[in-house]
């Protein structure tokens, strides 16, 4: 008999036996396994596994194949682990349209991602000219000074969450503002950075730093990154900023449609 599955242990005890079964099952392969064999590897009564399992089924995370209803990894896995390995091959697929992107622009690119509460550059691409915004030296990213909602990229980030979402990040995070918004004019505004499919920035996070940035969608639709461009606020016009808006909804539309998705954000004149 195989000895029984041990994980690390957290406060919450429903959440470490699931692991504990779901684990047993990984390892019991493509056949499955059993109610009873499952529930003694992992060191529980056969009924509070099977109470377990079905709200593990219900998810989608396991099933029973027939006709032994032996129990396997459920379907969800598999969208798991495509998301999981779009986001670990995201730099890789967007380097190209980063590369165009900073060479018409010749202004700062980079990609950010969403970690918790804090905006991630996962790639960047220093603007060429001699006056530029460099984020990678920049101490302008401490998260804890820094809501996501004063930068171009970070606003993406945070208006594609969904409105629940948002609200219990804006209530949990560690930013230090003098004062709090008002919950509801950020969501509007958060609100209407989803309808034009684009944010900008204009010395919101820093002075002299303006940004402009789009979503990167995936095949469900979700927003998986944030592409930008950021650029010194000496070189900000209406006719400069409208043309580094186009550039960067179209490239990150492209991107989108590598990784699946619509590639088709809406964009309006806002």
């Amino acid at each position: 008999m195989d000895e029984k599955t041990h994980l690390p242990r957290t406060s919450v005890q429903a959440l470490d036996r699931s692991v504990a079964l779901l684990d047993a099952i990984a390892d019991a392969g493509g056949h499955g396994i059993g109610l009873v064999e499952l529930a003694e590897r992992v060191g529980l009564p056969a009924s509070t596994a099977r109470t377990l399992l079905a709200s593990l089924a219900a998810h989608g995370l396991v099933a029973q194949a027939e006709p032994h209803r032996r129990y396997t990894l459920g379907a969800r896995f598999f969208e798991l682990n495509r998301r999981f390995v779009a986001q670990s091959d995201l730099s890789a697929v967007a380097a190209p349209v980063l590369r165009s992107l900073w060479e018409r622009t010749a202004e700062t690119v980079h990609l950010a991602i969403l970690h918790g509460a804090s905006r991630v550059d996962i790639s960047v691409l220093v603007s060429p000219q001699l006056l530029r915004i460099d984020p990678t030296t920049s101490r302008l990213t401490d998260p804890t000074a820094h809501p996501l909602y004063r930068t171009a990229a970070g606003k993406v980030l945070f208006a594609g969450l969904p409105r629940a979402d948002r609200l219990t990040m804006l209530r949990s995070a560690p930013w230090q503002e003098p004062e709090p918004p008002d919950e509801a004019e950020l969501m509007d505004r958060m609100d209407e950075v989803v309808r034009a499919g684009y944010a900008t920035n204009f010395e919101e996070e820093a002075p002299g730093v303006c940004g402009v940035a789009a979503p990167v969608v995936d095949v469900s639709g979700r927003t998986v990154a944030a592409l930008c461009v950021g650029y010194p606020s000496v070189r900000h016009s209406p006719d400069h900023a409208a043309r580094l808006r186009d550039e960067v909804v179209d490239a990150a539309r492209q991107l989108s449609r590598l990784l699946g998705g619509p590639g088709a954000a809406p964009r309006s004149s806002a």
